[in-house]
């Protein structure tokens, strides 16, 4: 007798557990004066925060400070597959500190505006959900939001294995100018221990008992980590230096004083991956006619009436989803070159 497709309780077509309670796919946002804050979370809260933020409509004043978060879609998230007796605990485990936690520091650029202290004012655990309270006098922070924010895909910040990649990630947006196919910025030592609140000596600060940066152990505890992490996401695009690193040191002589980190930006899922964007852009820096044919195949041959917006290196601004564009300009760019160098 066959087998039935009922035997192992699974059907063709059927969604998986981790279908059902996937992540979700949203955009949220955040005022530059939350971005510029200080914050304590760890990358659990920060996580479960992300979710929370992503429930609001963040165009729209918040109608509740309340938000419900599915408990299995959260373990999810956070990487906890326990069973359901234990998932609970386990789960709670993770974020009960989460109040206490959500304390920023407001730069004293803003104080003007806001005041420093907590996000978070209770965080329950119920049967089958988790309930966050925002402090009410934050949320013009995440909702209602017209000016000065940045935007962000929930799903980036759910790959990120360390903290420190969700506040290089978040810096990077800060500092995206979206009308640039290329962002570059160069960071020192001390700029990027400040950053991700290392210190300066003693335990934790990567210095020689002798004196002296320890930079092998630098490069590989904490540069390294970050570029791992961004390789996930699709929002911003850490873009391959020529000798395929994803960052270049820079250096006076042989001294090295900090590191240039060169990255794309879409508003649109990325298609392409790092290497691909380096290549595209050395060639679009030769021919930039290549973005305004592409550009134009991918409207059906005639010009936008539209005005198109910034370009990313990838092409997926101006792409509709769905489509592969980086495909068709992968195929011009081919083309141009034969007819340029026979």
């Amino acid at each position: 007798m066959a087998k039935s497709q009922l035997d192992d309780g699974q059907i063709d077509g059927q969604l998986s557990i981790e279908d059902l309670y996937a992540p979700p796919e949203r955009l949220f946002a955040v005022s530059r004066i939350f971005a510029r804050a200080r914050k304590e979370m760890s990358l659990a809260e920060q996580k479960t925060f992300v979710y929370a933020l992503s429930e609001f409509r963040f165009t729209e004043n918040a109608k509740s400070n309340y938000v419900r978060l599915d408990k299995r879609t959260l373990a999810n998230i956070l990487g906890i597959h326990s069973d359901a007796d234990h998932l609970s605990v386990d789960l709670f485990d993770n974020i009960k500190d989460m109040t206490a936690h959500s304390h920023i520091e407001i730069r004293e650029r803003d104080l003007d505006l806001y005041a420093s202290g907590f996000l978070i004012t209770s965080v329950v655990s119920f049967k089958n959900i988790v309930r966050i309270r925002f402090n009410e006098d934050y949320l013009p922070l995440f909702t209602g939001l017209s000016k000065d924010y940045i935007t962000m895909w929930s799903s980036d910040i759910f790959r990120m294995s360390t903290r420190r990649s969700v506040q290089f990630y978040e810096y990077l947006r800060q500092e995206t100018d979206t009308r640039e196919q290329v962002n570059t910025i160069g960071l020192g030592i001390k700029a990027l221990k400040e950053l991700f609140d290392i210190p300066k000596s003693g335990p934790g600060s990567y210095m020689r008992e002798k004196g002296g940066l320890d930079r092998t152990q630098f490069e590989r505890r904490v540069i390294m980590p970050l570029c791992d992490d961004l390789k996930k996401t699709r929002m911003i695009r850490l873009v391959l230096q020529p000798d395929g690193m994803p960052y270049q040191k820079i250096k006076r002589g042989n001294r090295v004083l900090g590191y240039r980190f060169d990255w794309s930006y879409t508003s649109h899922p990325a298609v392409a991956d790092s290497e691909t964007v380096r290549q595209l852009q050395d060639r679009v820096d030769k021919n930039p006619q290549i973005l305004r044919i592409a550009r134009d195949l991918a409207n059906g041959g005639k010009s936008s009436k539209k005005k198109a917006g910034p370009v990313a290196g990838t092409f997926n601004n101006f792409a509709p989803s769905g489509n592969d564009w980086d495909e068709l300009a992968m195929q011009i760019m081919e083309a141009q070159d034969k007819n340029q160098n026979p």
